[in-house]
């Protein structure tokens, strides 16, 4: 009996991921396989359930691979990114960007924060005043929003900035334009001590999980579009044509790329090599 428990225990995971809709492809109806346990939360959150090992693996900010205080690699499967403009990522102002001095930055993303500073540094020649700040509750209650502000996932597009900051830049086109390279926004990390297996048991079920969501991605967002705020035929075009979930060698170029800038402007204390789960 003791034996049964034991395997049933092992073959248990659990998978931390963020309530967006840019990440529906890829986790809509992950919890209906056997075995696996969804934990949601913010970005920013989620590398501390992998470091407290209260989950295996997680959809984390890509940044985090850089900044956790635990040995972690990454799970080369199903990366969140964008080959271009976002929708979902800007910096909006009202002010001109090379004016900026201070931004007040969306508390829920790690690499959102960074790229932001090496944008406006790389091509705007503008080192800026990082101003962590609950927008999300000061959206809840109406409250006007900071000279700058850096905002993050579905209140983007439910909060129209347009006539109070007219000034604006996505940031997934501004790297594109700068680097030509996509952005990798999160990747799939685990504590790099995990057995092979449990590697290839994720990776199986997130590619597995990715490839019947695009057969049905109608479906898919019409389930999940307005309990987020989003219209359904924008949510469709979204997850369809601004967000990419695929990984390959220049999805990898473009994080090494990120790593170097955020190294080079002095925003991580190190530029540890790319380690990947094998299996």
């Amino acid at each position: 009996m003791s034996s049964m428990i034991s395997l049933a225990e092992e073959q248990e995971l659990r998978l931390g991921v963020v309530n967006f809709m840019n990440t529906t492809p890829l986790t809509h109806g992950l919890e209906l396989n056997q075995g696996i346990e969804l934990v949601p939360k913010v970005p920013s959150e989620l590398i501390n359930l992998v470091e407290q090992g209260e989950v295996d693996f997680a959809l984390s900010s890509s940044i985090d691979y850089q900044q956790s205080s635990c040995d972690v690699s990454v799970l080369p499967v199903s990366a969140l990114s964008s080959d271009g403009e976002t929708l979902t990522v800007k910096v909006c102002s009202r002010v001109p960007l090379q004016d900026i001095t201070e931004v007040h930055c969306d508390t829920d993303s790690h690499t959102s924060i960074v790229l932001l500073q090496i944008i406006l540094q790389k091509q705007y020649g503008n080192s800026i005043k990082v101003m962590p700040k609950d927008l999300r509750s000061m959206i809840a209650r109406n409250e006007d929003l900071p000279e700058a502000v850096l905002m993050i996932g579905d209140k983007v597009v439910t909060s129209d900035l347009t006539s109070s900051h007219p000034y604006e830049a996505d940031l997934g086109a501004a790297w594109k334009e700068f680097t030509g390279l996509p952005f990798v926004f999160a990747v799939w990390l685990g504590q790099s001590d995990l057995l092979s297996h449990k590697a290839k048991q994720a990776a199986t079920a997130i590619d597995r999980q990715l490839r019947c969501n695009a057969q049905r991605i109608e479906q898919v967002v019409a389930k999940n579009a307005a309990s987020r705020g989003w219209e359904s035929n924008l949510a469709l075009a979204y997850v369809t044509k601004h967000m990419d979930y695929s990984w390959t060698n220049e999805h990898e170029e473009s994080l090494e790329l990120f790593y170097k800038y955020a190294y080079e402007l002095g925003l991580i204390e190190q530029n540890k090599p790319l380690a990947f789960f094998r299996y």
